[in-house]
Parts: structure tokens; sequence; C-alpha cells
């Protein structure tokens, strides 16, 4: 795995070179169909780019976004949520009883 910037994204992108690096802990991979897999969740290449852009970024928000966009690709999110859900309603269950 190779830590890239910005400007090494976009070299990486119109290169031919398909192996794997990471940006802010994020895995980026080349697939056969010309998308671009973060955290096994499949993007396309402008998708790619903008969340590349995010991840650098010094702002928290940005960051903050692209998370949420690749979590939610890669169906973490939907788990999360729902994991949160359960707990809500298991800790409005013991309230209610009391």
């Amino acid at each position: 795995m190779i830590d890239l910037s910005q400007s090494e994204f976009e070299l990486w992108l119109r290169s031919s070179y398909s192996g794997a690096f990471r940006i802010a802990g994020h895995t980026f991979e080349k697939t056969k169909s010309d998308e671009i897999k973060i955290d096994n969740g499949t993007f396309s290449r402008d998708e790619a780019t903008q969340i590349c852009s995010l991840l650098n970024s010094k702002n928290p928000f940005d960051h903050l976004n692209a998370v949420i966009a690749i979590l939610e690709r890669n169906g973490t999110l939907l788990w999360i949520l729902l994991i949160l859900a359960i707990l809500l309603f298991v800790i409005v269950a013991i309230r209610i009883r009391r």
C-alpha cells in the first residue's frame, strides 16, 4: 500500500498501474470495469476524485463527508444505523417499563 496526495492520485487514475494505495486510512483500488473501489465500495472515477480531494482537505467536515460517503457505499453505514436504532429501541423500552 502506498499513501498518495491528490496530484499523485490523478496520475494514478491516468496510468495503467493498478496497485492499491491508501489515503487517510482508506484503500483505493482500480477494478476491471474502469471503476474505483474504496474500502470495498464501488465509485466512478469522478466520485473517487472528489472523495480523494475531500480526504486530503484540511477541513474536518470535508473529511467527515468523505467518510460517510464511503461508509454508505460499502454498506457499513446501514449496519451502524440499524444497530443504533435497535439500541435506541431498547433504551426506550427499558424507560417505559420503569
